[in-house]
């Protein structure tokens, strides 16, 4: 007998069990911005990112770094930060400006939700930009399944939400043929979003509270961005030792997006 799969969605970092995903595979999500910016980062070449928890130590990691081929990015509130390269709009992240480097990067809130996962067997980072190559990713792992919002500052975020509910969406899917699977309630919650936001994704990040934030910042382009599903076919991954984030599968994929 086929056992049901387990999904667990976490809306924020902090509602993360301690020691929870140690067997399973962690799914991180932070829509606007930092998993949609590694995507484009990754996707133009860039050989690696950084991810790290404060700017300190973003700037000790860089500075030990070989100079020419390091890049510091990030921000704090949506906005970049004083000495840095490069923000964390996906629209900084070109060929020309990343290809070849390792950029080090330091996020409000993205960096804090990979380390809230980085205790599963294997972490994975999803945006709508990439989600079809996530879902594909997802189809052949039999591990439970733990989907980390990113949130802001420990408050849930719709666009996350809503971006773990169309993989949640994908998972219950009657085709995927694992049985039925076993939802938490969060992971209820997170799919009720997309039936009632999917349709409408880049109107729903606008009016959530990040994409006001942004287009507030002047970045209204970057929602516009993020709401480009499947514009990539490749998942970045989190890799140990050291901790940094890479390509981890890339190839053609079918498109998964229900609506």
């Amino acid at each position: 007998m086929t056992q049901d799969r387990q999904i667990h969605v976490h809306l924020v970092p902090e509602w993360v069990p301690a020691d929870g995903l140690a067997d399973g595979v962690a799914v991180v999500i932070d829509v606007l911005r930092a998993t949609t910016t590694m995507t484009f980062a990754l996707a133009a070449g860039a050989a690696s990112i950084l991810p790290c928890l404060e700017i300190d130590e973003a700037r000790a990691r860089a500075d030990g770094m070989r100079a020419g081929k390091v890049l510091l990015g990030g921000e704090r509130d949506g906005r970049p930060l004083p000495g840095f390269d490069l923000g964390n709009s996906p629209a900084e992240y070109t060929a020309a400006r990343v290809r070849g480097m390792d950029v080090v990067l330091t996020t409000t809130n993205g960096t804090r939700a990979l380390l809230a996962a980085s205790a599963a067997r294997r972490v994975l980072l999803a945006a709508f930009v990439n989600f079809s190559a996530v879902c594909e990713q997802l189809k052949a792992e039999r591990r439970p399944v733990h989907i980390v919002c990113a949130g802001n500052r420990g408050r849930l975020a719709l666009e996350d939400t809503l971006c773990a509910g169309g993989l949640v969406d994908f998972l219950c899917r009657p085709e995927r043929g694992a049985g039925k699977p076993e939802l938490n309630d969060a992971a209820r919650v997170a799919w009720d979003c997309f039936e009632v936001h999917g349709p409408i994704l880049e109107g729903a990040l606008r009016v959530s509270a990040g994409g006001v934030q942004l287009a507030g910042l002047g970045y209204d382009d970057d929602v516009r961005m993020a709401a480009r599903v499947d514009q990539f076919t490749l998942v970045p991954e989190l890799r140990r030792d050291p901790w940094r984030v890479e390509v981890g599968a890339v190839g053609i994929v079918a498109r998964h997006w229900a609506q």
